[in-house]
C-alpha cells in the first residue's frame, strides 16, 4: 500500500513540474467524445497513448498500452485541469492485451469553461518513462 501511494504521489509531483501548455486541442468547446494523443514509443518495444473522454462537463483520463514486449509496466494517469492535477489512477501489471492494456481514472467534474488534458506516465522495469498526453480540450 505504501508503494502504491509513493508511486501515485511521485507521478503527481512529477506532473506538477511538467510545463506542457494547455489549450492546444480543439478550437471549439468539447461536450462529448474521446480525444487521444499520438501513440508514443517509450522504451524500445513499449508504446502507449493517453486519451481524454468528455461527457458534458465531466472528463476521465485513460492510458492505453499498445505494445509492451516482456516488460513489467505500471501506469499512472491523471487529469490536468487548468494546471491542477486531479483524478489519478495507478495500474499495475499493464500489458498490451485486454484487460491489462487500459488504465482509467474515474470521472472528474470540470464544469463549464476551462481546459482539461489526460496526462500519463509509465514505470517500465522500475524506471519512469517520458509522459504521454491527450490533446488539451476546452470543456464547455
Amino acid at each position: 500500500m505504501i508503494i502504491r501511494r509513493t508511486l501515485a504521489a511521485a507521478a503527481v509531483a512529477a506532473a506538477a513540474l511538467s510545463t506542457l501548455a494547455l489549450g492546444a486541442g480543439s478550437a471549439n468547446a468539447a461536450t462529448s467524445g474521446t480525444y487521444c494523443g499520438a501513440t508514443q514509443q517509450l522504451d524500445g518495444d513499449v508504446y502507449a497513448q493517453a486519451c481524454l473522454t468528455v461527457s458534458g462537463y465531466s472528463v476521465y483520463p485513460s492510458l492505453h498500452v499498445t505494445s509492451h514486449g516482456s516488460h513489467a509496466i505500471t501506469g499512472v494517469v491523471w487529469v490536468n485541469h487548468n494546471g491542477n492535477y486531479e483524478d489519478y489512477a495507478t495500474c499495475y501489471g499493464m500489458t498490451a492485451s485486454d484487460p491489462g492494456s487500459q488504465c482509467n481514472a474515474g470521472w472528474d467534474w470540470i464544469g463549464a469553461g476551462g481546459y482539461a488534458q489526460a496526462q500519463a506516465q509509465l514505470v517500465i522495469d522500475g524506471s519512469w518513462s517520458s509522459k504521454v498526453y491527450s490533446p488539451s480540450e476546452y470543456i464547455g
